[in-house]
């Protein structure tokens, strides 16, 4: 068989039996290793005669695939340079339709002798030019799996955007809270998905409503969390009026939380002692940086519903869009 013929062969069973091109350039990679190119040998049978097949391993067990002895008490296996081909295709080529089999592969040598009577007979140059012939062929014929960073849409993280950046403070429209206590609701939506969150308008009276917090979370029939939200900076005198709240959410075993943009020195203390968590702006920022994608999309998408069609604020809704607009902006530029 001439290098081509081989080729050839080797082509027509690809698609039944993907293995054989890393058998087959173990075959060749095997052979240049032993110098077989300068020998002279007519047969595969010569091939053994110079270099005899070893029949156990070094465990001492039956050997299934192709060993030869070297000399020099050393053998020589063509397991590894299959091993090598497979890692080629596959690891680094991306080619995963090739298959992940080498011990079946190698242990199927002897079905190939034709192949080895003839590559015994090849030239250095007709090796490399078949083994670069056959990874051509099977790179060409099986589809990349190379993961393409194009092919991501990267969207920009707006809800840490809006804690970091959107501004809080009260503008002409709108009610005084009324961002802070979205901001807030969006970012227990996120993070609770499997809790039914319920919340009114800013200073509408949780009391009145037969409600716990400004914003209530259910699992059924038992409140699981209850939010107290507070668009300012809490200290020591505002402890009091919360301790109701405290008491509430610890008779129902539900998590009390106190949401303000931040915490006097100590506060934060004498609301653990109440039984009662704290959260500001810097707490949902360090949580919000570990969001994914989605996660920060249904927290804008959280808020955006309560300020539409619960606060039903206009102003807010409008100043939010356009912040929203010019946020993914820049970001795409970045």
């Amino acid at each position: 068989m001439t290098p081509s013929e081989v080729f050839d062969e080797f082509r027509s069973s690809f698609r039944s039996r993907k293995f054989t091109a890393g058998l087959l350039l173990a075959f060749i990679d095997f052979l240049v290793e032993l110098d077989v190119p300068v020998l002279g040998l007519s047969s595969f049978e010569g091939f053994l005669i110079r270099f005899k097949r070893q029949t156990t391993t070094a465990a001492g067990t039956r050997a299934n695939t192709l060993i030869v002895d070297r000399g020099s008490g050393q053998t020589l296996s063509i397991r590894p340079f299959y091993d090598r081909a497979e890692r080629y295709f596959r690891a680094e080529k991306k080619r995963f339709d090739y298959p992940s089999c080498a011990p079946h592969a190698t242990q199927a040598w002897s079905d190939y002798t034709p192949w080895l009577d003839a590559l015994v007979t090849f030239q250095a140059e007709d090796l490399a030019a078949l083994r670069a012939r056959i990874c051509e062929f099977v790179l060409e014929e099986l589809e990349s799996h190379e993961f393409d960073p194009a092919s991501v849409k990267i969207e920009p993280p707006l809800f840490r955007l809006l804690l970091e950046e959107f501004d809080l403070s009260k503008h002409k429209g709108e009610r005084t809270g009324a961002a802070f206590q979205g901001i807030v609701f969006g970012f227990l939506r996120a993070d609770d998905p499997y809790l039914q969150m319920e919340i009114e308008k800013v200073r509408t009276g949780s009391k009145r409503l037969q409600r716990v917090g400004d914003i209530d979370g259910w699992e059924g029939a038992h409140l699981a969390v209850s939010v107290e939200v507070k668009q300012y900076v809490l200290s020591d005198d505002d402890i009091a009026k919360l301790e109701a709240f405290a008491n509430e959410t610890g008779r129902r075993a539900a998590l009390g939380i106190v949401a303000a943009l931040g915490f006097n020195e100590g506060v934060r203390e004498r609301l653990e002692l109440l039984g009662v968590r704290s959260l500001d702006i810097s707490d949902m920022r360090r949580s919000v940086a570990l969001w994914h994608p989605l996660k920060q999309r249904a927290a804008v998408s959280s808020l955006i519903y309560y300020v539409r069609h619960v606060e039903k604020s206009a102003a807010l809704a409008k100043r939010i869009d356009a912040f929203l607009d010019s946020a993914a902006s820049e970001w795409s530029v970045r």
